[in-house]
């Protein structure tokens, strides 16, 4: 996998607001197949408790802090980009969120030794270039009877739309490489096992149905549409990608009503039970 998904000025770009995040979340919102919530299910294998101190590794903008509101437990959002932590604390005053915040990475958490109950770490491990420094940080300041869930995607998943775009992208003279959860996927069960024995793989079956080609655009360009290289920093890319992607997927929409995206995603759980 390309450095660029753990570079700071590609972190940055994505994630120093969450202008692009936001895109991705309501894709995923209005155009799944399966309509329970994703963080629904990762909150089921977290098992939370009322009163428990939860780490949320990597909280973004905190999308999923008003669904943990009503399980009461004690919640500290940790992430690396300023950007994220003001858009979280602005929605925690709205929704009046008792959510404490704080900035710092995986890698350097700033808690004690065994002092968390419940670790979250959803989506994010992709971004991290020392994973293991990272999940051995984690173990470190999880209780012993303390549980640890860590979302990802399956290898697979948006290979349909990635594929499209590979074709695309090299007809307009440029390479491609994988996405972004290439280097930390489902796959990886033995990973999280040498630092996690007990950790067991649990899977989320899901799709994306875009009903036209501009729903399944905004997605697009919220991330896939700048993996290519060389990435023009003038943004030249962009047009003739979004004119040739949105021409191919009418043709799949107009023959099959809809662009149909498997997007398989799941966890991985280890500790108390």
């Amino acid at each position: 996998m390309p450095r660029r998904f753990t570079e700071p000025a590609y972190l940055a770009y994505q994630y120093g607001d969450a202008e692009r995040l936001r895109a991705r979340h309501e894709a995923h919102a209005r155009f799944s197949e399966n309509r329970s919530h994703y963080i629904d299910f990762i909150l089921g294998h977290l098992e939370p408790l009322p009163d428990l101190l939860l780490l949320d590794v990597g909280c973004g903008h905190g999308a999923q802090h008003p669904r943990m509101k009503q399980q009461r437990m004690r919640t500290v959002g940790v992430d690396r980009s300023l950007g994220m932590l003001r858009e979280a604390a602005a929605q925690a005053r709205c929704d009046r969120l008792h959510v404490l915040l704080a900035r710092g990475d995986a890698i350097h958490l700033p808690f004690a030794d065994g002092s968390v109950d419940r670790i979250l770490c959803n989506h994010m491990l992709y971004h991290v270039a020392d994973r293991a420094a990272a999940l051995r940080e984690m173990r470190r300041v999880l209780a012993d009877d303390g549980r640890i869930v860590i979302g990802t995607n399956a290898a697979d998943s948006g290979r349909r739309l990635l594929r499209l775009h590979d074709d695309v992208a090299a007809f307009l003279g440029y390479e491609t490489h994988p996405p972004v959860y290439a280097s930390f996927h489902l796959g990886h069960l033995d990973e999280v096992q040498e630092v996690f024995p007990e950790a067991k793989l649990k899977v989320r079956n899901d799709a994306f149905r875009f009903p036209d080609a501009d729903s399944a655009l905004r997605y697009y360009a919220s991330a896939l549409i700048d993996h290519v290289d060389p990435l023009p920093e003038d943004g030249s890319h962009r047009e003739p990608l979004l004119q040739l992607m949105a021409s191919e997927i009418r043709k799949v929409v107009d023959s099959e009503g809809c662009y149909r995206v498997p997007k398989n995603a799941g966890c991985f759980v280890a500790g108390a039970t």
